[in-house]
């Protein structure tokens, strides 16, 4: 497959006029020696912190998504997710994917190096079994790349990442090399300390973003509603100057008291079939906040809705 053809899921998923991601633009080497194949691992606090392991082959980078990271200790069979192919420019790639875009978080490039198969690297990747041996600042020795059976009805492409057991291997008692060396090999940074720099937080595509638009339709949908006279400005919602308290304001007539009764919440319930008939709506669930609203007339009488 063609590198551009390849990148059509990467380029797909991302927003180059907001992230500063690479697009995968400039020519990509269409062969490479075996010995100078080159392999990356990016540190990635997205959702959920994980490591993205990298390998070249034909002209992109082969990407896996290791959810606890790489293990030295050979017993070790961390789970890889195999993702999209990232162009080969990612390997460079070091900084923060802003809020509201694909894998939003700080990048570091943990480690990078070469990698050298062991066996005929495409024909291992098409059945699922890659050995090889890395050549990195942090990894090193043999490894494999196993694909999982994939479950029924499951959608996970799921590798698992295992170290062979040689020279470069640790045993369990032996320092974690996660925990033993956090930071970045390209800067030198941990990744707590990449987002510190306004000018690589703000940028489209390479130019800093201008301070007059700085946030993304998620922050800025999150910015609380002015009510009455209170008006919270943009910059107080991000947290830089002190926020007003939000006043809502009520109906004249309306007056404080007590709820009469607890009024119990409509709770989801696991059944083999969803209910039938006209009285039943079925439509997509998107998780979030639920608000029950009650409305008590004097006489005791409640309405209650849910929204």
């Amino acid at each position: 497959m063609l590198a551009s053809k390849a990148l059509e899921s990467y380029r797909l998923k991302r927003d180059f006029s907001r992230t500063i991601e690479p697009s995968g633009g400039t020519a990509a080497r269409k062969t490479a020696k075996p010995e100078s194949l080159r392999f990356v691992v990016q540190k990635h606090a997205a959702r959920r912190l994980h490591y993205d392991f990298r390998l070249e082959l034909d002209g992109v980078l082969k990407s896996w998504a290791v959810t606890k990271g790489p293990s030295l200790c050979p017993g070790d069979k961390r789970l890889a997710v195999h993702v999209e192919d990232h162009p080969l420019e990612y390997a460079g790639f070091e900084g923060v994917i802003p809020q509201g875009e694909y894998g939003a978080g700080s990048v570091i490039v943990w480690d990078r190096g070469r990698w050298i198969p062991l066996t005929d690297p495409r024909k291992g990747y098409a059945k699922g079994h890659l050995t090889f041996s890395l050549r990195g600042e942090k990894l090193g020795g043999d490894w494999a790349l196993v694909q999982m059976r994939p479950k029924p009805g499951g959608r996970a492409d799921n590798w698992l990442l295992i170290k062979a057991a040689d020279d470069a291997a640790r045993a369990k008692s032996e320092p974690d090399i996660l925990e033993e060396k956090r930071d970045s090999v390209l800067s030198g940074k941990p990744i707590e300390k990449i987002a510190d720099n306004p000018s690589v937080r703000r940028w489209t595509r390479g130019q800093p973003v201008k301070s007059t638009d700085t946030f993304t339709p998620r922050q800025r949908a999150r910015e609380p509603l002015a009510s009455g006279k209170a008006t919270v400005s943009r910059q107080e919602a991000a947290g830089k100057t002190t926020k007003k308290p939000l006043r809502i304001q009520f109906p004249k007539a309306a007056r404080t008291a007590r709820i009469s009764g607890f009024v119990a919440p409509c709770l989801a319930a696991a059944t083999a079939m969803p209910p039938a008939g006209r009285s039943f709506v079925h439509e997509v669930k998107f998780d979030g906040y639920r608000l029950q609203a009650v409305l008590e007339r004097p006489s005791g009488h409640q309405d209650t809705s849910w929204s």
